[in-house]
């Protein structure tokens, strides 16, 4: 288990956005060596609903199609999305003051040789996440 929290120049009405429309989630949902197309992302934000997009090698040589899925939504305020079976993460959004987002990231049930690795992609992702609203 891993939290990470990241402030965001952005009311969380807005960085809720990252996680219902393709733009603004493939500017955040990248991997090393890979970006996640927009026009390759389609999201249902409901309960048991999908984001499913694609990461493209910055070559275009390789394509990785992944699949996440809604648990709960409660947004503005939280979003529970399951990444890999095991794996939950739990996001919630909290109002920071002069119209910036408090976004904790809580991910639980990866395997314990896994969580280093993940926890330092994440906190790049959520970097991205920062930078995107600015």
């Amino acid at each position: 288990m891993f939290t990470l929290t990241q402030t965001v120049d952005a009311p969380p009405t807005e960085v809720a956005r990252a996680f219902t429309e393709p733009e603004p989630f493939a500017a955040w949902f990248v991997a090393d060596g890979f970006t996640t197309p927009a026009d390759r992302v389609t999201i249902d934000a409901r309960p048991g609903g999908l984001i499913s997009a694609v990461f493209v090698s910055a070559d275009g040589s390789s394509e990785v199609p992944f699949t996440i899925r809604f648990g709960s939504v409660d947004l503005p305020r939280q979003v529970v999305l399951y990444v890999d079976d095991p794996e939950e993460v739990t996001v919630e959004l909290t109002e920071a003051g002069e119209g910036r987002t408090r976004l904790d990231y809580r991910s639980t049930g990866l395997a314990p040789e896994h969580e280093n690795e993940v926890r330092t992609g994440v906190a790049h992702m959520l970097g991205c996440l920062a930078t995107y609203f600015e």
